[in-house]
């Protein structure tokens, strides 16, 4: 993770932090010159583990816990550049609500689980060209059904969020609400990335699940990263429902194909190969 103070992690500091940011402001000013806002983002570089420490490092004290949340992030940020965006800043993350040191707890206690940093309101559009120009040969493939109502289980969940909003920069919200169209809604949580769900053979009443945006973002890391797709013999249920209640969908990665593909069934409908990836919050 740069040491850059940029974009929401610049503002969320200038905020927390507004008489240091008056008096450069006033002081560049009675200069004549200069940029406040870059003098400021480089004071800040210099000082903010003096002064945020467990903002700038994830609320850790482990340097290897801290390294590990750096790679997460970088790794979404890979991701988040096929789909056209930037992923907000860990400090906005741990502002709204985030624990990551009892994430990290999590990891160590259920290796199975894997951080997913996972937008919200993107749209299929862009999910579809991100695995078409990731360069790794796999696509996403949704049932007609699940892109006519791709908006109903483009949702995020009810646990902390970060919203990006265009042209305005970052903040935090913890409201379930479905944010604007000009809004991207981030979660950060665990899911369980074993190659098959860690609950088989139930319909979709045995919750909760996953959500298709982090099933996504799961799997579009995995192949960028050079590792094996989940779900190659498993079908995953996805939260949130269409058809007016009558469908509900699910994930498998269809080998064939060499794509992700997103179908829809009978929410009673189960079997030995269906199952739910419970995620698990910090908050």
């Amino acid at each position: 993770m740069s040491q850059q103070t940029t974009g929401g992690r610049l503002a969320l500091v200038r905020a927390l932090f507004a008489d240091i940011a008056a008096e450069v402001d006033e002081a560049f000013e009675a200069h004549g010159g200069g940029s406040p806002e870059a003098a400021f983002d480089a004071e800040m570089d210099r000082q903010i583990e003096q002064v945020l420490p467990g903002s700038a490092r994830f609320a850790l004290a482990d340097e290897q816990a801290a390294l590990r949340w750096d790679a997460v992030f970088q790794r979404a940020e890979r991701a988040a550049e096929m789909l056209g965006s930037r992923v907000p800043e860990p400090e906005l993350f741990h502002a709204a609500g985030v624990d990551f040191a009892e994430l990290h707890d999590l990891l160590a206690q259920h290796p199975q689980l894997e951080p997913v940093v996972a937008p919200f309101g993107l749209g299929a559009d862009a999910w579809q060209r991100a695995f078409e120009h990731s360069n790794t040969g796999t696509h996403l493939l949704l049932a007609p059904e699940a892109l006519r109502e791709f908006a109903a289980l483009d949702l995020a969940p009810e646990t902390p969020t970060v919203t990006t909003t265009a042209g305005v920069g970052a903040g935090y919200s913890t409201s379930p609400s479905h944010s604007p169209s000009s809004s991207v809604r981030w979660s950060m949580r665990l899911i369980p990335a074993s190659p098959s769900p860690s609950l088989l053979g139930l319909s979709f009443a045995h919750g909760p699940h996953v959500t298709l945006p982090e099933m996504l973002m799961l799997q579009l890391t995995r192949v960028l990263g050079g590792e094996d797709p989940v779900d190659r013999a498993t079908f995953t249920w996805l939260a949130g429902s269409i058809a007016g209640g009558r469908l509900a969908a699910r994930h498998v990665f269809d080998s064939a194909e060499q794509a992700v593909r997103v179908n829809c069934r009978e929410p009673h409908s189960q079997g030995p190969h269906m199952g739910a990836r419970p995620p698990v919050s910090g908050a």
